[in-house]
């Protein structure tokens, strides 16, 4: 919801008279033209699209930026997400059973998780073609193998909630896409809102995607980037990515705060992810290394 235009530019008459509802509701500050109006500063001539999935919406935007590059509808993409909370510094009332947490901290995959906490950000990507960067010896940060999107439809728990079946069957067209085997992968930047509902669904999920290439256990580890910063809503697909992609770069995964004991809703022992206990420090390497 756009709050900046209801709160700070509707309350401003001289604003108003001088520039006219309009243009500051259709044109500078709605949602629906952000694509459009960095097309126009930028001089961009390809598909300019908005994207709103909701949480998904970052990484939807990734993937059809990668379908535009692959069909060759044009040669460099940006694409990314954002979601500004306003008025800043807001607090909000806990109720029993919603997604927001009960102590203010995001706890992924922790036993005493009981929800997310919303935040502001911003993040994109610069996409080319492989062959394309590799020729014009660009910086290469990261290279994706490949993408996939998919719906849940009415198989999920709730509407705010996700089912075990669509995220299988959409990291398994992944996988499938890439061409290569589950235990190759070493991590996954998982959602991670650290819901009671939502985490367990997503490790049984992955689990249930893994087994189609392999049968091994605890190779994984799994992190999500809210814990430290927040749910970006909108942004949070592409700050994990980002995240990711350094932590490839630098060889070393950032921690997820605030995990002290597994979900025991969560089947660590037999899933290919790591739990706390499958590390002899107690500590997943991640943590690890940051409180090392």
């Amino acid at each position: 919801m756009n709050a900046y235009l209801i709160y700070n530019l509707l309350t401003n008459r001289k604003l108003m008279e001088s520039v006219g509802l309009f243009l500051l509701k259709q044109t500078g500050n709605d949602k629906d033209v952000l694509a459009t109006r960095v097309s126009y500063q930028f001089n961009l001539r390809g598909p300019s699209i908005n994207v709103q999935t909701a949480c998904s919406t970052s990484l939807v935007a990734v993937h059809l930026a990668c379908q535009a590059l692959l069909n060759q509808e044009c040669d460099m993409a940006l694409a990314g997400g954002v979601t500004i909370e306003f008025p800043h510094g807001h607090g909000y009332m806990y109720r029993e059973g919603e997604i927001l947490s009960r102590d203010g901290h995001c706890r992924s995959f922790d036993a005493s998780s009981s929800g997310t906490i919303f935040s502001s950000g911003a993040g994109a990507v610069v996409l080319r073609r492989l062959e394309d960067a590799v020729a014009d010896r660009d910086t290469i940060h990261a290279v994706i193998l490949s993408s996939a999107i998919n719906n849940d439809g009415a198989r999920k728990v709730g509407f705010l909630a996700p089912s075990v079946e669509g995220q299988a069957e959409v990291v398994s067209e992944a996988l499938g896409v890439a061409g290569i085997f589950a235990d190759s992968i070493s991590y996954v930047e998982t959602h991670g809102t650290g819901t009671v509902v939502g985490d367990p669904i997503e490790v049984k999920a992955l689990t249930k995607a893994f087994r189609a290439t392999t049968q091994r256990k605890n190779f994984c580890a799994i992190g999500s980037l809210k814990s430290n910063v927040g749910h970006l809503d909108a942004a949070a697909g592409v700050a994990g990515l980002i995240k990711t992609a350094l932590a490839l770069e630098n060889k070393q995964i950032p921690a997820s705060l605030h995990f002290e004991k597994p979900n025991p809703m969560i089947d660590f022992v037999g899933s290919p992810s790591s739990s706390m206990r499958n590390f002899p420090s107690g500590l997943p390497p991640a943590t690890r290394a940051a409180r090392e």
